[in-house]
C-alpha cells in the first residue's frame, strides 16, 4: 500500500479499518518515529483502544510503548494503567512507560551549585553556575557572537534573558529572508547564544546539520544595525560585570572561533577515517582558552555529520504547550514590545511638553515672563534616556530662566528626539520579528522549552510560566527521553557520552507558513572549554566525547576535611596586619573563600557591618529627623496635595494642606492651593476656576472663599497679584506660579541650633528617610503586583489589588522616586491620563 493509500485510510474512522490496513498504518508509525504526526497517532491510538484492546498492537514492545508516549505527549487521553480486573496490554504498556530505565530523565541529576563550585578554578563555563560568564567573539567590525553560560542569581538572570531576547528579535527583524527562516539563536536555561550575523564574504562557522541553519547572514544594509544590537547586549553584560562582579566578560577573536570549530570537525573526520585509532585533545590548563558551543559530531561515516532527531511539530499545538507559550510570550516578548512602546510614548510626550513650554516662554512678552516665570529655574530631576526614567537629583541645580529655555530646553528636546528615533526603530524591529511569517519569537520560545524539558530544568520567568511548563513537561518529556534512548541505541552511542552536565539541546522549529509545513529538529550541543575540556574522538564510541570537571562534580560534604572557617579567618586577619602583603592576602583570601565560602562570607559581612548607634546618637538622629520633617513640611505637603488633586483624591489633598506648617509668607500659597482644591472638589471645571477665583464671582464654594481670606491675611501683596493675573494666565500657569521659588528640601534644611542639629546632618537624615521609604514603597508595589493574574485581567480588578500600594505611593506621606513609576502604572491600568495642570518646568 503506497503512502497516499495510507493517507486515504487515515481519512476514515478507525473502526472501519481492516487488519491489513491497520498493519499498514502501524508500519507508517514505525517509519515516521519519532516525528509521528498528530493525525497518525490519534487514529492509531483510537484503533488500539476500540478495536484491539486485548492484545499488543505491534509485535515489538518498543513500538507499543512509543505509541502510548506519543499519545500522551500530543495531549490525547491515556488510561491510568493501574492494575485491576481489566488489566490488559494497554495498561501494562502505560505502566512500562513510567519506568525510569526507558522513559526517565536522560541527564544526570542536577547538583545544587553553590559558591564553592562557582569559585572553583577547575570550571569556567557551567550551566547551573550562580556566576554568569560571557564570551564575546568579534572581528574588526564589532561583535559577531555572544555565548553566555551560567544561570546566575534571579536578578541578574532576568536582565540577561530579557536583553538577549530583545537582541535576538532585533536581529531577526533585520535578517535576510533569503538566508533561511530558521532562527540560529538559543536562549535556554543556563546558556544563551546570540549572533549578530555576517555580511559579505567573511567566513562563517561551519556547523554541520541536517537542517537549513541560518549561518547567520544578514543583508549588507542591515549588518551595522545588527552589530549595534549585539553591541548593546555586550554593553549590558559589561555594565553588570562592573557593577555587581557576578558577571564576567571575556573577548576572543571570531577567526579563532572559526578555526576551533574547523579543528573539531577535522578531529571527527580523522577518527572516522582511522577506525583503529582514538584521538584525544587534552585541555591546555591555562586561563586564556576560548569557550564555544559545539554540536556532537559523529565519528563514523555514513550516519550523518551530527547527532540529531526530528520530532513532530504537533508537540507545539497541544493545549498544554499553548498555555506555556502564551505565558512565556506574555512575560518576555509581549512585555518587551510593550515596554518599548511605552518608553517611546513617554519620550514623545516629554518632547511635546518641552516644545510647548519653550514656545509659550518665547511668545510671552517681558512683563508676562516676569509675572508667570521666576527669574531662575530650580532643576531637581534629570531624564535618563537609556532607561526612559526620570531621576531625582541629590543636589538641585539653579539656572537663569532665560538660559534654561534658550540653551537647556533645545538640547533636551534634541536628545529626546534622538532617543525617540532609536526607540521607534526598536519597536519596529520587535514588531517585525514577532509578526514575521516564520515567527522568530515562537521559534525561540519552542527551543527554550524543548531544551528545558529534555534537561529537566524549569524556566522561571514567571510563576504562570513555571506552572504551565511543568504540566506540559509531565506529558511530553517521557516521550522525548524514550525516543532519544531508542535513537542512540540504534546508532551504538552511549547516552552518557552525549547527555552530560554541559549539554544543551538546540532546536530548530519552523511554524507552518503559506508554502511550507512546520518542521522540528533537535540537536545536542556541548560547551567546549579549550582550557578545561578534554575531547575524545573514537570511532568505537560513534561520537565526539567531551569531558570536563562538571562531569565529576559531587555534593560538598558537611564535614569536609581541612581547617574550619574560623581558623582560615584568623589567618587572614593576621596576614592583613602585615606590611606589603596585599598580593599574598588576595591569593589566600580567594583560597579561603573557595574552601569555606559560607563561613568566610559570613565573617566578612560581620567585619564590615558597622556597629549600631548608642543612646545619645539615637537621640540626635531623632532630633534631626523631627527637624527635617518640620522644615520639609511645606514642599512635601504641597507636592502631595497637588498629586492628590490630580487623581481626584480631594479629602487627601485637604489633609495634606492642613498639615503644612511654615512661615507666613509661604502660608499664603498653601491657602491659594487650598482654594483651587476646594473648587475642584466642588466639580468646577479647570477653565472656570481662574475666572471665578480671580474675580471672586458668585458660585465659588464657601471653603474656597475662606481660603482666599486666609491667604490675604498671610501675604496680601502676593495674593492680590496672583488673583489679578490668574484669569489671563489660566489654571496651569497659576499653579506653577504657586510653586515658583518654593524652598525645596536642600535649601530648606537650616538645622536647629537649640538641639545641636546642623543643616548638613538634617539633610542627610532627610535623604536617608526618603531612601528607606522609597525602598519600602517599591517593595510594597512589587508584592502587590504578585497578586495580579498572569493572563489578562479586568482593569478594576487590577486596580483593586494594587490600590493600597498605589495610593500610598502617589499621595502618601513620602513622595519620592517611586511616585513616577506608580503614576505611569496607574495610567497604563486605567487607560486614562490624569490632568497635567501644575507641572512646573524643571520640577
Amino acid at each position: 500500500m503506497r503512502g497516499d493509500a495510507v493517507d486515504e485510510v487515515l481519512k476514515r474512522l478507525p473502526y472501519s479499518w481492516t487488519a491489513d490496513e491497520a498493519e499498514r498504518v502501524g508500519q507508517r508509525f514505525r517509519e515516521s518515529r519519532p516525528a509521528a504526526p498528530m493525525r497518525l497517532v490519534k487514529k492509531l491510538w483510537q484503533y488500539w483502544l476500540r478495536m484491539s484492546p486485548d492484545e499488543p498492537l505491534f509485535g515489538d514492545t518498543e513500538d507499543d510503548i512509543a505509541l502510548v508516549l506519543h499519545a500522551r505527549a500530543l495531549g490525547l487521553r491515556v488510561p491510568a494503567g493501574e492494575p485491576g480486573a481489566e488489566d490488559g496490554p494497554v495498561a501494562r504498556c502505560v505502566r512500562r512507560a513510567r519506568e525510569a530505565a526507558e522513559c526517565g530523565p536522560l541527564f544526570p541529576a542536577p547538583l545544587a551549585w553553590g559558591p564553592r563550585a562557582a569559585l572553583a578554578p577547575q570550571v569556567r563555563a557551567a550551566l547551573p553556575s550562580s556566576l554568569v560568564r560571557a564570551w564575546v567573539a568579534g572581528d574588526d567590525q564589532g561583535p559577531v557572537e555572544v555565548l553566555v553560560a551560567g544561570e546566575g542569581i534571579p536578578e541578574i538572570r532576568q536582565q540577561v534573558v530579557q536583553a538577549a531576547l530583545t537582541t535576538c528579535l532585533r536581529v531577526n527583524g533585520l535578517g535576510d529572508p533569503e538566508s533561511g527562516d530558521f532562527v540560529g539563536d538559543h536562549i535556554g536555561v543556563g546558556l544563551i547564544r546570540v549572533t549578530a550575523g555576517l555580511s559579505g564574504t567573511q567566513p562563517s562557522l561551519d556547523i554541520p546539520s541536517v537542517f537549513r541553519a541560518r549561518s547567520v547572514t544578514v543583508a549588507d544594509a542591515a549588518s551595522s544595525t545588527a552589530r549595534g544590537a549585539l553591541r548593546d547586549f555586550v554593553a549590558l553584560l559589561r555594565s553588570l560585570a562592573h557593577e555587581t562582579g557576578l558577571v564576567e566578560v571575556a573577548d576572543l577573536a571570531y577567526a579563532d572561533l572559526v578555526a576551533h570549530t574547523q579543528g573539531m570537525r577535522e578531529l571527527a573526520d580523522r577518527a572516522a577515517g582511522e577506525t583503529d585509532r582514538a584521538f584525544l585533545r587534552a585541555p591546555r590548563g591555562t586561563d586564556d582558552g576560548l569557550v564555544s558551543l559545539q554540536p556532537y559530531l559523529r565519528t563514523v561515516r555514513g550516519q550523518g555529520a551530527t547527532v540529531g532527531l526530528e520530532f513532530s511539530p504537533d508537540l507545539f499545538t497541544t493545549d498544554a504547550y499553548v498555555s506555556v507559550e502564551q505565558a512565556h510570550q506574555r512575560v518576555l516578548s509581549q512585555r518587551l514590545t510593550m515596554d518599548a512602546r511605552l518608553r517611546l510614548d513617554q519620550l514623545e510626550t516629554e518632547i511635546e511638553h518641552l516644545t510647548a513650554d519653550m514656545r509659550a516662554y518665547k511668545r510671552a512678552g517681558r512683563e508676562e515672563r516676569q509675572a508667570l516665570w521666576p527669574a531662575t529655574v530650580l532643576l531637581v530631576e534629570r531624564f535618563d534616556e537609556p532607561t526612559g526614567r526620570t531621576i531625582r537629583l541629590t543636589e538641585p541645580e539653579e539656572l537663569e530662566t532665560e538660559q534654561y529655555y534658550n540653551a537647556n530646553v533645545p538640547q533636551l528636546i534634541s536628545m529626546r528626539k534622538k532617543w525617540a528615533d532609536r526607540m521607534r526603530e526598536l519597536v519596529e524591529q520587535l514588531e517585525t520579528a514577532v509578526h514575521r511569517p516564520h515567527a522568530p519569537a515562537k521559534q525561540v520560545a519552542a527551543g527554550r522549552c524543548l531544551d528545558a524539558a529534555l534537561r529537566g530544568v524549569v524556566p522561571d520567568e514567571s510563576p504562570a510560566t513555571e506552572r504551565a511548563f511543568r504540566a506540559w513537561c509531565q506529558e511530553a518529556a517521557p516521550m522525548l527521553w524514550f525516543e532519544w534512548r531508542c535513537a542512540l541505541r540504534r546508532h551504538g552511542i552511549a547516552p552518557e557520552d552525549v547527555f552530560t552536565p554541559h549539554t544543551v539541546l538546540v532546536s530548530r522549529y519552523l511554524p507552518p507558513t503559506a508554502e511550507d509545513p512546520s518542521v522540528l529538529f533537535s540537536h545536542p550541543y556541548t560547551l567546549v572549554d579549550t582550557a578545561r575540556s578534554a575531547v575524545l574522538a573514537d570511532a568505537g564510541r560513534a561520537v565526539l566525547v567531551v569531558r570536563d570537571a562538571t562531569d565529576h562534580a559531587e555534593p560538598a560534604p558537611d564535614d569536609a576535611d581541612g581547617p574550619c572557617a574560623q581558623e582560615l579567618w584568623d589567618g587572614l586577619v593576621g596576614l592583613a596586619e602585615q606590611p606589603q602583603a596585599e598580593a599574598e592576602f588576595a591569593r589566600q583570601f580567594l583560597a579561603a573563600l573557595r574552601a569555606r565560602p559560607d563561613g568566610i562570607a559570613r565573617r566578612m559581612v560581620e567585619a564590615l557591618q558597622p556597629s549600631g548607634p548608642d543612646a545619645a546618637e539615637e537621640a540626635r538622629i531623632e532630633a534631626a529627623l523631627r527637624t527635617a520633617e518640620r522644615h520639609t513640611s511645606l514642599g512635601e505637603g504641597m507636592d502631595r496635595a497637588l498629586m492628590a488633586m490630580r487623581n481626584e483624591a480631594f479629602l487627601t489633598a485637604q489633609e495634606c494642606l492642613d498639615g503644612v506648617r511654615t512661615e507666613p509668607r509661604w502660608q499664603a500659597r498653601v491657602w491659594l492651593l487650598r482654594a483651587i482644591v476646594e473648587c475642584r472638589a466642588a466639580r468646577l471645571g479647570s477653565r472656570e476656576i481662574p475666572g471665578l477665583l480671580g474675580h471672586q464671582m458668585p458660585g465659588l464654594p464657601g471653603a474656597a472663599l475662606r481660603a482666599l481670606d486666609e491667604a490675604g491675611s498671610a501675604d496680601e501683596e502676593f495674593t492680590r497679584g496672583w488673583l489679578e493675573a490668574l484669569p489671563e494666565a489660566g489654571l496651569d500657569k497659576g499653579i506653577r506660579r504657586l510653586f515658583q521659588g518654593l524652598p525645596r528640601a536642600r535649601a530648606n534644611c537650616k538645622g536647629d541650633p537649640l538641639n545641636k542639629v546642623s543643616p548638613e546632618r538634617e539633610y542627610a537624615v532627610w535623604l536617608f528617610r526618603s531612601a528607606v521609604e522609597n525602598a519600602r514603597l517599591a517593595r510594597q508595589l512589587d508584592e502587590a503586583g504578585e497578586e495580579l493574574a498572569e493572563d489578562q485581567e479586568a482593569v478594576d480588578a487590577a486596580l483593586a489589588k494594587l490600590g493600597r500600594a498605589l495610593e500610598e505611593i502617589l499621595v502618601g506621606p513620602y513622595v519620592g522616586g517611586s511616585r513616577g513609576a506608580a503614576e505611569e502604572l496607574f495610567e497604563v491600568l486605567s487607560g486614562q491620563e490624569p490632568p497635567r495642570y501644575g507641572r512646573v518646568a524643571g520640577r
